[in-house]
């Protein structure tokens, strides 16, 4: 480069058994141990996860994680005592861990006020009547969450319970009927509500003699059922631009499309800028300092406005959706930009953003997107003037506007705590490069209209400076090529999302 919570599935109380036909009673929130929360790093769901709102993919994960820290199957597993002693530590690291996992759960139902019920079961049944007590509960619990759900989808995970005066087959297969049971209900009281089902099956009391009293087979007899929605669109319920062909209905005055300066912003803590169509000079004029000779200027026509991320994506919202964080300075904090990222990477964080909110509104800006973003109407090196140090020196107009070699330290610093430009976005100038969608490719001349860069080539674009990175090397006409999977340190991007 140049420079540049478990109850788990047993001793639940008495108030957990309640009757809940809507959001689950307030509770105290729980205090979580630093050995808790190692624990729960290892399993890779943090709690900013899906607070508020899950993904399928992240539902299917909690369920996975539910059913992988069951104890009672460790301990009915068992092949000697000494093979109990040695399993004590993972045992007990287990517990903690489910407790923490479907307490996650229990704190995004009650957030949401989606809330949970607890079915009940005579002892050996896997069903009840239709017409019963746990019947009309059900149906109850079911036509509030229809109220409530305002489009989106439900989330159930279903926890069966078990013990009966029998061994631990038994009880696991009588575990797992009853975690299937609400499933018919669900599907055909839901019909018009999308929604997806997940089992889990806790074993009860493993092995359940006959000499156990019938209070403790009776605390294993029901099925815990929590529901929670699904995340929504950054957009979804909001006006959206009219497509072609479509009509004002009824009274309804046509959508008025995005204006200078509007914002959004997604689950993941990520703020966009609307930045509307227009037209500008793209590339440097042949008198700037620290040009080079591929920043041939030419008129570009961008014809449709997009929102763009007012910051680099920051390592926090990286680790959320993408559970790792390959960055370099990690002491640098969640706030500062992810690194070491290279174009396929940032391709799959997008594939999953969008997956998650089941828009497709997400993608990486073109090179010539980047560029108007950045300049922000302006004409100079800068988006807040010209190029005034071309050595390695300390330049006012860059010192403003972002972190580079002269005032870094040298080091990676946190998003936004320089100037933001015009039209609202930080750090369009150092800190890290930004990946674009293009591929290297020549500008010529002539005027262009939303240009895509080439078709062909190995090399990817990439702009803005880094934290390490000469005054030159900043300016908003620079370019860099790179290949795809350049893991450098000084390497990040930002997100577009389309309206």
């Amino acid at each position: 480069m140049r420079r540049g919570p478990l109850s788990p599935f047993f001793g639940i109380g008495l108030l957990t058994l309640c009757l809940f036909y809507g959001p689950t009673a307030s509770m105290a929130e729980p205090q979580t141990s630093l050995y808790e929360k190692a624990i729960l790093d290892k399993t890779k769901m943090p709690q900013g996860t899906f607070w508020g709102g899950a993904s399928e993919m992240q539902a299917q994960k909690l369920a996975h994680l539910l059913s992988k820290y069951r104890i009672m199957e460790i301990l009915s597993h068992r092949e000697s005592t000494q093979k109990i002693d040695e399993n004590k530590g993972l045992i007990h690291r287990n517990l903690i861990t489910a407790e923490a996992i479907l307490r996650m759960v229990e704190e995004t139902s009650r957030h949401q006020g989606s809330g949970e019920i607890t079915l009940f079961f005579q002892t050996g049944r896997d069903t009840f009547p239709e017409n019963g007590l746990e019947h009309y509960r059900l149906v109850r619990f079911m036509d509030y969450l229809v109220r409530n759900s305002r489009g989106r989808t439900l989330f159930f995970i279903s926890i069966g319970k078990a013990s009966t005066p029998g061994n631990a087959a038994d009880n696991r297969t009588l575990s797992q009927r009853r975690a299937h049971f609400p499933k018919a209900f669900i599907d055909h009281y839901l019909i018009n509500t999308p929604h997806t089902f997940y089992e889990v099956s806790g074993n009860g009391e493993s092995q359940s003699p006959e000499s156990r009293d019938k209070e403790v087979h009776k605390a294993h007899q029901h099925t815990r059922l929590i529901a929670f929605y699904a995340k929504r669109s950054p957009l979804q319920g909001a006006t959206r631009q009219a497509k072609e062909g479509d009509k004002p209905q009824g009274n309804e005055a046509a959508p008025m499309p995005p204006s200078e300066g509007q914002t959004a912003a997604n689950p993941l803590g990520m703020n966009f800028v609307w930045i509307a169509p227009g037209n500008f000079i793209m590339g440097s004029p042949l008198h700037e300092p620290g040009r080079d000779p591929d920043e041939n200027q030419n008129a570009v026509t961008l014809t449709r406005g997009f929102y763009m991320q007012t910051t680099e994506v920051t390592q926090a919202q990286w680790s959320t959706l993408m559970e790792t964080n390959p960055s370099e300075y990690k002491e640098c904090g969640g706030n500062c930009p992810v690194n070491r990222i290279c174009w396929t990477d940032a391709m799959e964080f997008i594939r999953r953003l969008n997956t998650i909110e089941g828009s497709g509104l997400y993608r990486l800006p073109t090179e010539a997107e980047w560029e108007y973003a950045c300049r922000a109407g302006g004409t100079e090196a800068f988006s807040n003037g010209p190029l005034l140090e071309l050595a390695c020196a300390y330049d006012t107009h860059m010192d403003r506007m972002g972190w580079n070699h002269s005032n870094s330290g040298p080091r990676l610093h946190e998003v936004a705590q320089k100037a933001k430009n015009r039209w609202g976005l930080y750090d369009m100038h150092g800190n890290v490069w930004e990946w674009c969608m293009d591929l290297k490719g020549e500008y010529g001349t002539s005027p262009r209209s939303d240009p895509s860069g080439s078709s062909k080539g190995h090399l990817r674009v990439i702009r803005g400076g880094s934290w390490s990175s000469d005054d030159r090397d900043c300016r908003s006409a620079n370019r860099l090529f790179v290949r795809e999977c350049n893991h450098n340190a000084g390497i990040g991007f930002r997100l577009v999302m389309e309206k």
